[in-house]
């Protein structure tokens, strides 16, 4: 009623009335009556002539010659609740398998997750990437600024300057399959120090979706930094590192800071 109001008065251009009845272009417009949408969504699936097609087939025939509005939504309601189609329809996909979690920690930094934040502004530094490596079981992370034309041997130096220096060798290290990651000299410079290289799939939250969790958290924390004090990211990179570490985990309970050390660093006053 409000569509006729409209056309009435001039408005919605793109319907129209004739012989008292509300067009949308060449379609006719259906009341919102719910046994009447019901009657035609019935005719449109379970006619001998349609057959229960799948619902972008049911809708493009729909939409041909009528028009309401949430008619997706109404189709997908109505096929959902079709008990013919979940008795006869199958998946022509390979069942998924079991859920594979990596086992839980029981040493800080013994296992670490690593990966790539890119195609950040490129600084005065040149830089233009950052290296993300967390520790799975304390959460503790550290965002190392990178050039994204750093060779492998530039970044096993950074690796060893900025991890092995501090926490030793891990036993293993989750990452994707970045080509750097995959490379025969990462594989053999860590088979040399004795880390297991475990390459995780896109998408795979039971491996890579607390990394990437971390990224999305130093994202907004950046853009935080650069709107309040300014300066390029990675000027702000230690000191977003700092706030990261220092901040509460829920599911750890504590801060990083407090499972890695015992306690939490002291925060300046100014700061709070």
């Amino acid at each position: 009623m409000k569509i006729r109001k409209g056309v009435e008065e001039g408005k919605n251009k793109e319907f129209s009335i004739q012989n008292e009845v509300l067009w949308d272009g060449n379609r006719l417009c259906v009341p919102d009556i719910t046994a009447l949408k019901k009657e035609l969504l019935k005719e449109a699936y379970n006619s001998a002539l349609t057959t229960h097609p799948e619902g972008t087939k049911m809708y493009h025939d729909l939409k041909t010659h009528y028009w309401w509005n949430g008619m997706k939504r109404d189709i997908a309601n109505y096929m959902a609740r079709c008990l013919t189609c979940q008795r006869v329809k199958t998946k022509h996909q390979k069942p998924g398998g079991l859920l594979q979690p990596l086992p839980i920690p029981v040493w800080k930094w013994e296992h670490i997750t690593m990966d790539f934040m890119i195609r950040m502004p490129k600084t005065i530094k040149k830089h233009d990437s950052v290296w993300v490596i967390v520790d799975r079981l304390t959460k503790d992370a550290h965002f190392l600024a990178i050039k994204a034309t750093f060779t492998l041997e530039q970044l096993a130096n950074l690796y060893i300057k900025e991890i092995v220096r501090l926490y030793g060798v891990p036993l293993s290290i989750v990452s994707d399959c970045d080509t750097k990651f995959v490379s025969r000299f990462w594989h053999g410079f860590q088979r040399a120090m004795g880390t297991e290289l475990h390459l995780n799939t896109a998408f795979h939250p039971q491996t890579g979706g607390q990394l990437e969790r971390t990224i999305q958290t130093l994202e907004d924390m950046l853009r935080a930094c650069a709107l309040d004090y300014a300066g390029t990211w990675d000027h702000n990179l230690p000191l977003v590192e700092f706030m990261y570490n220092n901040s509460y985990h829920a599911n750890i309970g504590m801060a990083s800071f407090e499972a890695l050390y015992g306690r939490r660093c002291r925060t300046p006053t100014s700061w709070n």
